[in-house]
């Protein structure tokens, strides 16, 4: 007797190979054959013809860490296939702590609102209460540098004397050790953007020593984007470990030609020199944004009330207008305000989907006043106040897309449509970016076949994040996989009404239990460590 069959499957194994037909036997949470004919007695028999069956989807650069937590049916994961999710990207994430207002401010989809305990301190004590409890998929954590940085010296912009250092490094084993799979750092943000080469290098190195990764948001995808690639690759060199170089696309204002070189760069690293380097994006132009980030970062580093009586401030207002008229800042290079677009409020939903003119406007106000008001609405959520942004020119986010390195993401959270998390939203992708991705470049656009499509989503995540037990349908991994009603799938998110579900999934299976099926959810809360 085993625990599970699925019955006359297009099976698609995540490697990129053609499909075959066949039949998947599941028991004690890992496949155990496939098989053509089959006469073993199992529990429970789902016939699958005429579906495909894929592995889970794998999200490599999710900012759910927080939001997993929130709502334990970790609906927007699930009902789009994904069944792992890598969290702590960007340097961002709820622990290690120290102090805990400054670590709530560093964890991208966090919000006051609901309600969750937010008692740990160690990695060790987040990671029990996140998967203790139960979550309904799988996640596999990066220890973020951000909060690593923020536990150790708060929000000091200096280099970390050598007993700094020892304590960062000490808090990044503490973390490799609980089962962080690597470490992140988001080089554009505050604290990141203070650390120097050597600092990150120094605390990668101890990840390598657990076998884990390094994944970066670069220093600069603009004017200096090569440098930055070279940062990255110079880590990934001396510290001895395989590197992931998140939402590589260019920014529009690039130099021409830096995108080819960069991917050239990379190229050259993993065939001259061995490295282990993945790359990956969103299937989208349009990327998110937190509204602070428009600002200049004094406003809103250090404590969240000292941040609420600035953003109060009519002097800082005053201060703020010459950073909007001679803009330097990564976002406002890419235009004037009406460029940008409310994607998440919690305080002033009616004003999501208006550009920072229009809210202005909406408010009797100009734009800088109008996002002055915007984030302190929010109170002590104001990090967590969303825009969208351009990300990418059609044309680099297809090339970056057709790179054979490039997994396929989200840069997004888990969220809902109902529940606590149905009042935040980051962007699309949190709810139908694989999906759209198939629809879109397989389907529409034909510019991959459906096993190259799911490939970019399940094995190369899975081989770019190390873990060697997902994102493949094969004897002896763990059973987390999806069916497809291929003639359905459709992606209802847009990014004016974001916050829909897609059309085709009908089954998903995480660590071989039934969590959808038919677009009903189950009870069971199946997820762990992805690493086990």
């Amino acid at each position: 007797m085993v625990d599970l069959v699925l019955k006359g499957g297009d099976i698609i194994d995540g490697t990129g190979s053609s499909s075959i037909a066949g039949n998947i036997v599941i028991n004690n949470g890992s496949i155990i054959s496939i098989d053509n004919d089959i006469e073993l007695e199992a529990n429970l028999e789902l016939d699958v013809t005429g579906k495909v069956v894929c592995p889970g989807f794998i999200d490599i650069h999710s900012h759910a860490d927080f939001s997993l937590m929130a709502d334990r049916r970790n609906e927007g994961a699930i009902r789009q296939g994904i069944t792992t999710l890598v969290t702590g990207n960007c340097g961002h994430g709820p622990a290690p702590v120290n102090d805990v207002d400054l670590t709530k401010r560093n964890t991208v989809g966090f919000s006051e609102s609901w309600n969750v305990d937010f008692s740990w301190n160690s990695f060790k004590e987040y990671l029990d209460a996140l998967v203790s409890p139960g979550i309904s998929a799988n996640v596999a954590p990066l220890v973020p540098h951000g909060s690593v940085r923020l536990a150790v010296m708060g929000q000091s912009t200096a280099k970390p004397s050598t007993s700094e250092l020892e304590e960062m490094k000490s808090l990044v084993q503490e973390a490799m050790s609980a089962g962080a799979i690597g470490f992140s750092t988001g080089l554009e943000y505050s604290p990141g953007m203070y650390a120097d080469e050597d600092e990150l290098t120094a605390l990668a190195t101890v990840s390598a020593k657990y076998g884990g990764i390094y994944a970066s948001h670069i220093r600069n995808r603009g004017e200096l984007f090569e440098e930055a690639v070279d940062e990255a690759l110079n880590i990934c060199r001396k510290s001895g470990l395989p590197g992931q170089l998140s939402h590589l696309a260019p920014r529009p204002y690039a130099e021409d030609g830096a995108f080819d070189r960069v991917l050239e760069k990379v190229s050259r690293a993993r065939e001259d020199e061995g490295l282990s380097i993945g790359i990956d994006t969103f299937p989208d132009i349009w990327g998110p944004g937190m509204v602070v980030a428009l600002l200049p970062p004094w406003v809103y580093e250090g404590e969240r009330n000292e941040v609420l009586q600035r953003l109060a401030s009519p002097e800082t207002l005053e201060k703020c207008r010459e950073h909007f008229s001679d803009p330097t800042n990564y976002l406002l290079r890419l235009g004037g305000l009406e460029m940008f677009y409310l994607s998440s409020s919690i305080v002033h939903p009616e004003l999501i989907g208006k550009n920072f003119v229009e809210i202005g406007e909406s408010f009797g106000c100009d734009p800088v006043e109008g996002i002055f008001k915007l984030v302190l609405a929010d109170g002590k959520d104001f990090y967590n106040v969303m825009l969208r942004h351009i990300f990418a020119t059609p044309k680099d986010l297809d090339k970056l897309l057709m790179d054979p390195y490039c997994s396929v993401e989200s840069d997004g959270v888990v969220t809902a449509t109902d529940g606590p998390l149905s009042n935040y939203t980051m962007n699309r992708s949190s709810f139908g970016y694989t999906i759209r991705f198939i629809e879109e470049y397989v389907i529409n656009r034909k510019i991959f076949t459906l096993e190259e499509g799911i490939r970019k989503m399940t094995s190369l995540p899975a081989d770019s994040a190390g873990l060697p037990n997902r994102g493949r349908i094969e004897p002896g991994k763990a059973a987390d996989l999806v069916v497809l009603d291929k003639n359905n799938l459709t992606d209802n998110s847009t990014n004016e009404e974001p916050n829909a579900y897609p059309f085709g999934v009908e089954l998903v299976i995480v660590n071989g239990q039934v969590v959808l099926n038919d677009n009903l959810r189950t009870d069971i809360s199946p997820g762990c460590l992805a690493t086990q």
